[in-house]
């Protein structure tokens, strides 16, 4: 019978990796291609050995090997990306299976320890666009100069009569401004690390005041003066003088007849 024999070949002439671990691991920055590698050791047969590359859950890759010796050997497999901020904190690891037996009998693989990847980018705006902004006496309001960016940025505000630096240990930054703050004019923020800087203008102008109520009573009695006037300019006397009060007459006429 061959079935014996093929199956005791099967279990001699198979080995499962010794270790599965990456190398060339670094900081990168945002547009840098880079290269990681993951190295097996002492494996059998190569040419039943895949390597897949993971992020987080997703797979990246998938290698294979030509390889014809039984014999256990070492296969590396590289892995090349081009860093993007959005891959900043992100998981990768590797892990090697032998394709000999369906996967749900076969030994589990061999998994290589997760990097976290490291991607330094310049600081962007959260909101990108300079802001007006109207402000009225008694308020308060914030301005949100809130950027992201690894390094974690730092912040450089200028008012309009005089300047003020914080520097903060987050990525947020967010000054209140109250009645007694250097308003109307322009405040000018800057975030900056290592990889570059952004600056964003606030622009902030002093809304109109509400009408008081002694405002409301003079503007009432300017209304009705001016239609008092108006009223009296259709009872002109017969001396062209205005008068409100309506007599009776032709323009250039006595306005009796008793005699001159």
């Amino acid at each position: 019978m061959m079935w014996p024999f093929i199956f005791s070949c099967l279990i001699a002439c198979t080995e499962m990796p010794d270790s599965v671990s990456l190398k060339n691991l670094r900081t990168v920055e945002e547009g840098q291609q880079f290269a990681i590698q993951c190295d097996v050791v002492n494996v059998a047969p190569a040419r039943n050995l895949s390597v897949l590359w993971h992020k987080g859950n997703y797979i990246m890759k998938s290698e294979t090997f030509d390889e014809s010796s039984p014999s256990n050997v070492s296969k590396s497999s590289v892995l090349t990306l081009t860093a993007h901020r959005d891959d900043d904190g992100a998981e990768i690891r590797c892990e090697a299976k032998l394709n000999l037996w369906p996967e749900e009998q076969g030994p589990p693989p061999v998994r290589s320890e997760a990097h976290t990847l490291t991607v330094l980018y310049p600081p962007t705006f959260t909101n990108a666009s300079n802001e007006n902004l109207e402000m009225t006496v008694g308020s308060k309001i914030s301005l949100n100069c809130t950027a992201r960016g690894n390094p974690v940025p730092s912040y450089h505000w200028q008012f309009p009569n005089f300047t003020q630096v914080w520097y903060r240990s987050h990525d947020v930054n967010l000054p209140i401004l109250t009645a007694s703050s250097e308003f109307p004019g322009v405040y000018t923020c800057t975030a900056s690390n290592s990889q570059g800087t952004v600056t964003k203008y606030f622009i902030i102008t002093e809304a109109p005041r509400e009408p008081t109520v002694v405002a409301a009573i003079v503007r009432l009695l300017v209304a009705f003066g001016l239609l008092l006037f108006l009223a009296c300019l259709v009872f002109p006397t017969h001396r062209g003088i205005f008068s409100c009060k309506k007599v009776d007459y032709l323009q250039g006429q006595p306005t009796s007849s008793v005699p001159v």
